[in-house]
């Protein structure tokens, strides 16, 4: 169905790169679907990101690519008969540098309104008299348990924390708002704390990162609340409620709950859309549940594992992962994921963490269902 909604507008390279394509819904809507360039090296590749125009009264952008992709998406825009400063405003999925780092860009061209939800507000301030001992005090909130390497953040993040941090955003809280005539945001933490997808009609849902053909999406840990909690305030007294993979459990089966009685809705990811030469579709609640089997399965991995004997998160991601995604900052990723993993295994009483940063087994196996049993907040 997707295939045969798509009107390709400009061609890209095998993973969608480049792509301009014209989405036209049966009420009349338009949606432009802009990939920009997203490629840190390795082999966590995640495809370009898609930044998504949505033409509504007046059009408004969801993403702007990595740093120094904002004035390549403009360009986008203008080959797709669209001026930037026709923009009604911005709009974030989230505070990761693959959506937001254009941003800036964007900004200091066209004057452009930014929305976003209200934790990345706070997140990307900096406070360097409330920064943590052993963090760099220059750079926002959002990054204090960066995982990145020094030189990965020196290279990559500096001037984009810089000029991210100067500007002004309209916030969006939690639950579901409202930000334009028949479109409506929700707020789904897990992935990032600040994370949003958005429901145009009851036709197309922009999932951001939350949900991913082919890939899942990456967990925050929930010991990352425990650092930036004072920034949040008291409106958000439970870490598990923003951060860790039982907050994304809950996001994906609130998005399950969304498009419930939506029988042909069109989910739009931030990742490959279009990748190997084909498009990727999802069908709601089957991707959810798949995304669902995957932790499950990941969980059952790390406990069989553990049974074997006590083991580091380096050692456990060596057991869970290919090889080749080990390799450079892969290990970083590939540990962190399994940290996640680890919290809710702890949660449910399954794993019990030692001196020296090992994990054992502790001798039950009730994690699935306290995972069947996580039910979103509202």
């Amino acid at each position: 169905m997707l295939h045969d909604m798509m009107e390709v507008i400009q061609q890209g390279e095998d993973n969608g790169n480049h792509m301009i394509v014209h989405l036209r819904l049966p009420s009349g809507l338009e949606i432009l679907g802009l990939a920009t360039k997203n490629f840190y090296g390795g082999d966590w590749d995640l495809g370009p990101t898609w930044n998504y125009l949505v033409l509504a009264d007046r059009p408004f952008l969801v993403d702007t690519g990595r740093t120094g992709q904002g004035n390549t998406l403009l360009e986008k825009l203008k080959t797709a008969g669209v001026s930037g400063k026709d923009l009604a405003f911005v709009v974030l999925t989230h505070g990761h540098e693959d959506h937001d780092g254009g941003l800036s860009e964007i900004v200091q061209a066209t004057g452009v309104r930014v929305k976003a939800h209200t934790l990345y507000d706070r997140l990307i301030r900096c406070y360097p008299d409330d920064a943590p001992l052993g963090v760099n005090k220059d750079f926002p909130a959002s990054c204090w348990r960066c995982s990145m390497p020094a030189s990965f953040s020196n290279e990559h993040c500096r001037a984009y924390h810089r000029e991210r941090g100067r500007l002004e955003i309209e916030t969006i809280g939690d639950g579901e708002t409202s930000i334009m005539n028949a479109v409506g945001s929700y707020h789904l933490p897990g992935h990032s704390p600040d994370a949003l997808a958005f429901l145009v009609g009851e036709e197309v849902l922009l999932v951001g990162d939350t949900l991913l053909p082919d890939i899942s999406p990456h967990p925050t840990r929930l010991c990352y609340f425990d650092q930036v909690a004072h920034v949040f305030g008291p409106q958000y007294p439970h870490g598990d409620s923003i951060y860790g993979l039982r907050a994304y459990i809950r996001s994906i089966k609130k998005l399950e709950r969304i498009g419930a009685h939506m029988d042909r809705l069109i989910v739009l990811p931030a990742h490959r859309l279009f990748y190997n030469h084909r498009w990727n579709e999802m069908v709601l609640n089957k991707r959810v549940r798949d995304l669902l089997g995957h932790h499950v399965a990941r969980c059952a991995r790390i406990l069989e594992s553990l049974k074997q004997g006590p083991k580091t998160a380096r050692e456990l991601a060596a057991a869970c992962f290919d090889a080749p995604l080990l390799k450079g900052t892969g290990i970083v990723m590939a540990e962190n994921e399994i940290l996640s993993h680890c919290e809710l295994l702890q949660t449910s009483g399954d794993v019990v963490s030692s001196n020296g940063g090992r994990f054992e087994a502790a001798g039950t196996s009730t994690f699935e269902s306290a995972i069947e049993a996580l039910e979103p907040e509202w």
